[in-house]
């Protein structure tokens, strides 16, 4: 049984090229990955996101059975999801610089 459970909802103008490249980059972290068209099932070994496409964007749910697997799978979405949704004016930068 999954102890830790989130959802959220992005909002993204190509939602099915996003969960493709998602699941493509997070295929070698996988157990298995399951296809159901609109959705994919990611599954790892102490957790699994349930990643579905919405008319304007994505619907995620994470769910895993330690809270530090938990993290590091929504870490590792969520920074894949902002590499491929930012656009390219967009970029990180120390605190300190202006």
């Amino acid at each position: 049984m999954y102890e830790h459970l989130s959802e959220c909802r992005v909002s993204l103008p190509d939602s099915r090229y996003i969960i493709e490249n998602v699941s493509r980059r997070v295929a070698e972290l996988c157990v298995s990955i399951v296809d159901n068209g609109m959705e994919k099932i990611l599954v790892f070994v102490d957790g699994e996101v349930i990643v579905r496409a919405l008319d304007k964007g994505i619907l995620m749910q994470v769910v895993a059975t330690d809270v530090l697997s938990y993290y590091g799978i929504r870490t590792a979405l969520e920074g894949i999801i902002l590499e491929l949704a930012a656009s390219q004016e967009f970029t990180w930068r120390p605190g300190d610089l202006p």
